[in-house]
């Protein structure tokens, strides 16, 4: 694959530590590498000395050279702000979409409509991977450890014999119960799906249906979101016990309403780049790994202009 790959001017939008490690390992591929946002004084030091890397404080010099841009895993707003921890405002605008090659591929985590109205106009190759099987399972995984370590940190009690709620049991709400039980915890389960409660139930967790929740709320000492939707609003909030403590691992605005879980009392901590804060070495490697093979898929199939949702 490496030979497939060689020469490729591959650019990386800095988001998080995690996109080090992911150059780290393109590195291994003999391309140009352009990296945007990325801290000379924390980067890895041998990058500094490599002929075919570049750094960049912005990405309209990369669009113009890039067959490849790989965005950030939050991807952009809807005013083409890169969801960045970068010291600098990155944008990937209308100045920087016009100026993309017709042939250039851009990665991203989760596409915006911003996005899209974008790669609709000029008419550049759009991947979205947050929803891929390959990278949706792996990355599920430090999202969860570290889902449970902030629960941990934010609760007077073990996870050991608490009562504890996942919302959501699609692959990151599956691999949550997985560990979940793995260390004592009383898990209840509650999904939309008829099909995913059955799996849960096959993991031996209690079933909760999602009209059900109200009963069960004031048992639960600990809840795991990972629903994309105002799922605990201020009424359900107002059933749970002042102790409950709730990580919320859904995309931002996240899963409930947090104004009036402050004033509540409640503890609750919204969870976004979790893989990259706890494990950025393990989330970077996984993009690592994905991202070649994507590109040499495109690149095999010539589909300029694609995109794939899914």
């Amino acid at each position: 694959m490496s030979k497939d790959l060689a020469d490729l001017t591959i650019a990386v939008v800095y988001g998080d530590k995690r996109d080090v490690y992911l150059a780290k390992k393109l590195i291994e591929y003999d391309i140009n590498l352009l990296l945007v946002g990325f801290d000379k004084n924390d980067t890895i030091p041998s990058f500094r000395e490599m002929d075919k890397i570049e750094f960049h404080d912005d990405l309209l010099n990369p669009a113009k050279k890039s067959d490849v841009m790989i965005l950030p895993i939050p991807g952009v707003d809807n005013h083409g702000l890169v969801k960045s921890i970068s010291k600098s405002k990155l944008y990937f605008n209308e100045e920087v979409a016009k100026n993309l090659q017709p042939h250039t591929l851009v990665l991203v985590g989760m596409r915006s409509s911003y996005l899209l109205d974008l790669r609709n106009v000029y008419d550049f190759s759009l991947i979205e991977i947050a929803e891929l099987n390959d990278f949706a399972i792996l990355n599920s995984i430090p999202s969860v450890e570290g889902a449970i370590a902030k629960a941990m940190e934010l609760t007077l009690i073990t996870i050991h014999n608490s009562k504890s709620m996942v919302i959501g049991f699609g692959r990151v709400g599956i691999t949550l119960a997985r560990m979940l039980k793995g260390l004592g915890a009383d898990i209840y389960v509650t999904d939309r799906s008829s099909e995913q409660l059955a799996r849960a139930l096959e993991m031996n967790c209690h079933l909760v249906e999602l009209k059900d929740i109200d009963e069960r709320l004031s048992e639960m000492d600990i809840i795991f979101n990972t629903v994309p939707a105002l799922v605990l609003p201020e009424e359900r909030l107002k059933l749970l016990n002042s102790d409950c403590v709730i990580i919320d691992l859904a995309s931002a605005p996240g899963g409930l309403d947090y104004a009036a879980a402050e004033e509540l009392g409640i503890t609750t901590y919204l969870a976004p780049g979790l893989p990259g804060m706890v494990a950025p070495v393990t989330a970077g490697n996984i993009l690592g790994s994905l991202y070649p093979r994507l590109i040499l898929n495109h690149i095999s199939k010539g589909k300029g202009g694609e995109t794939h949702v899914c």
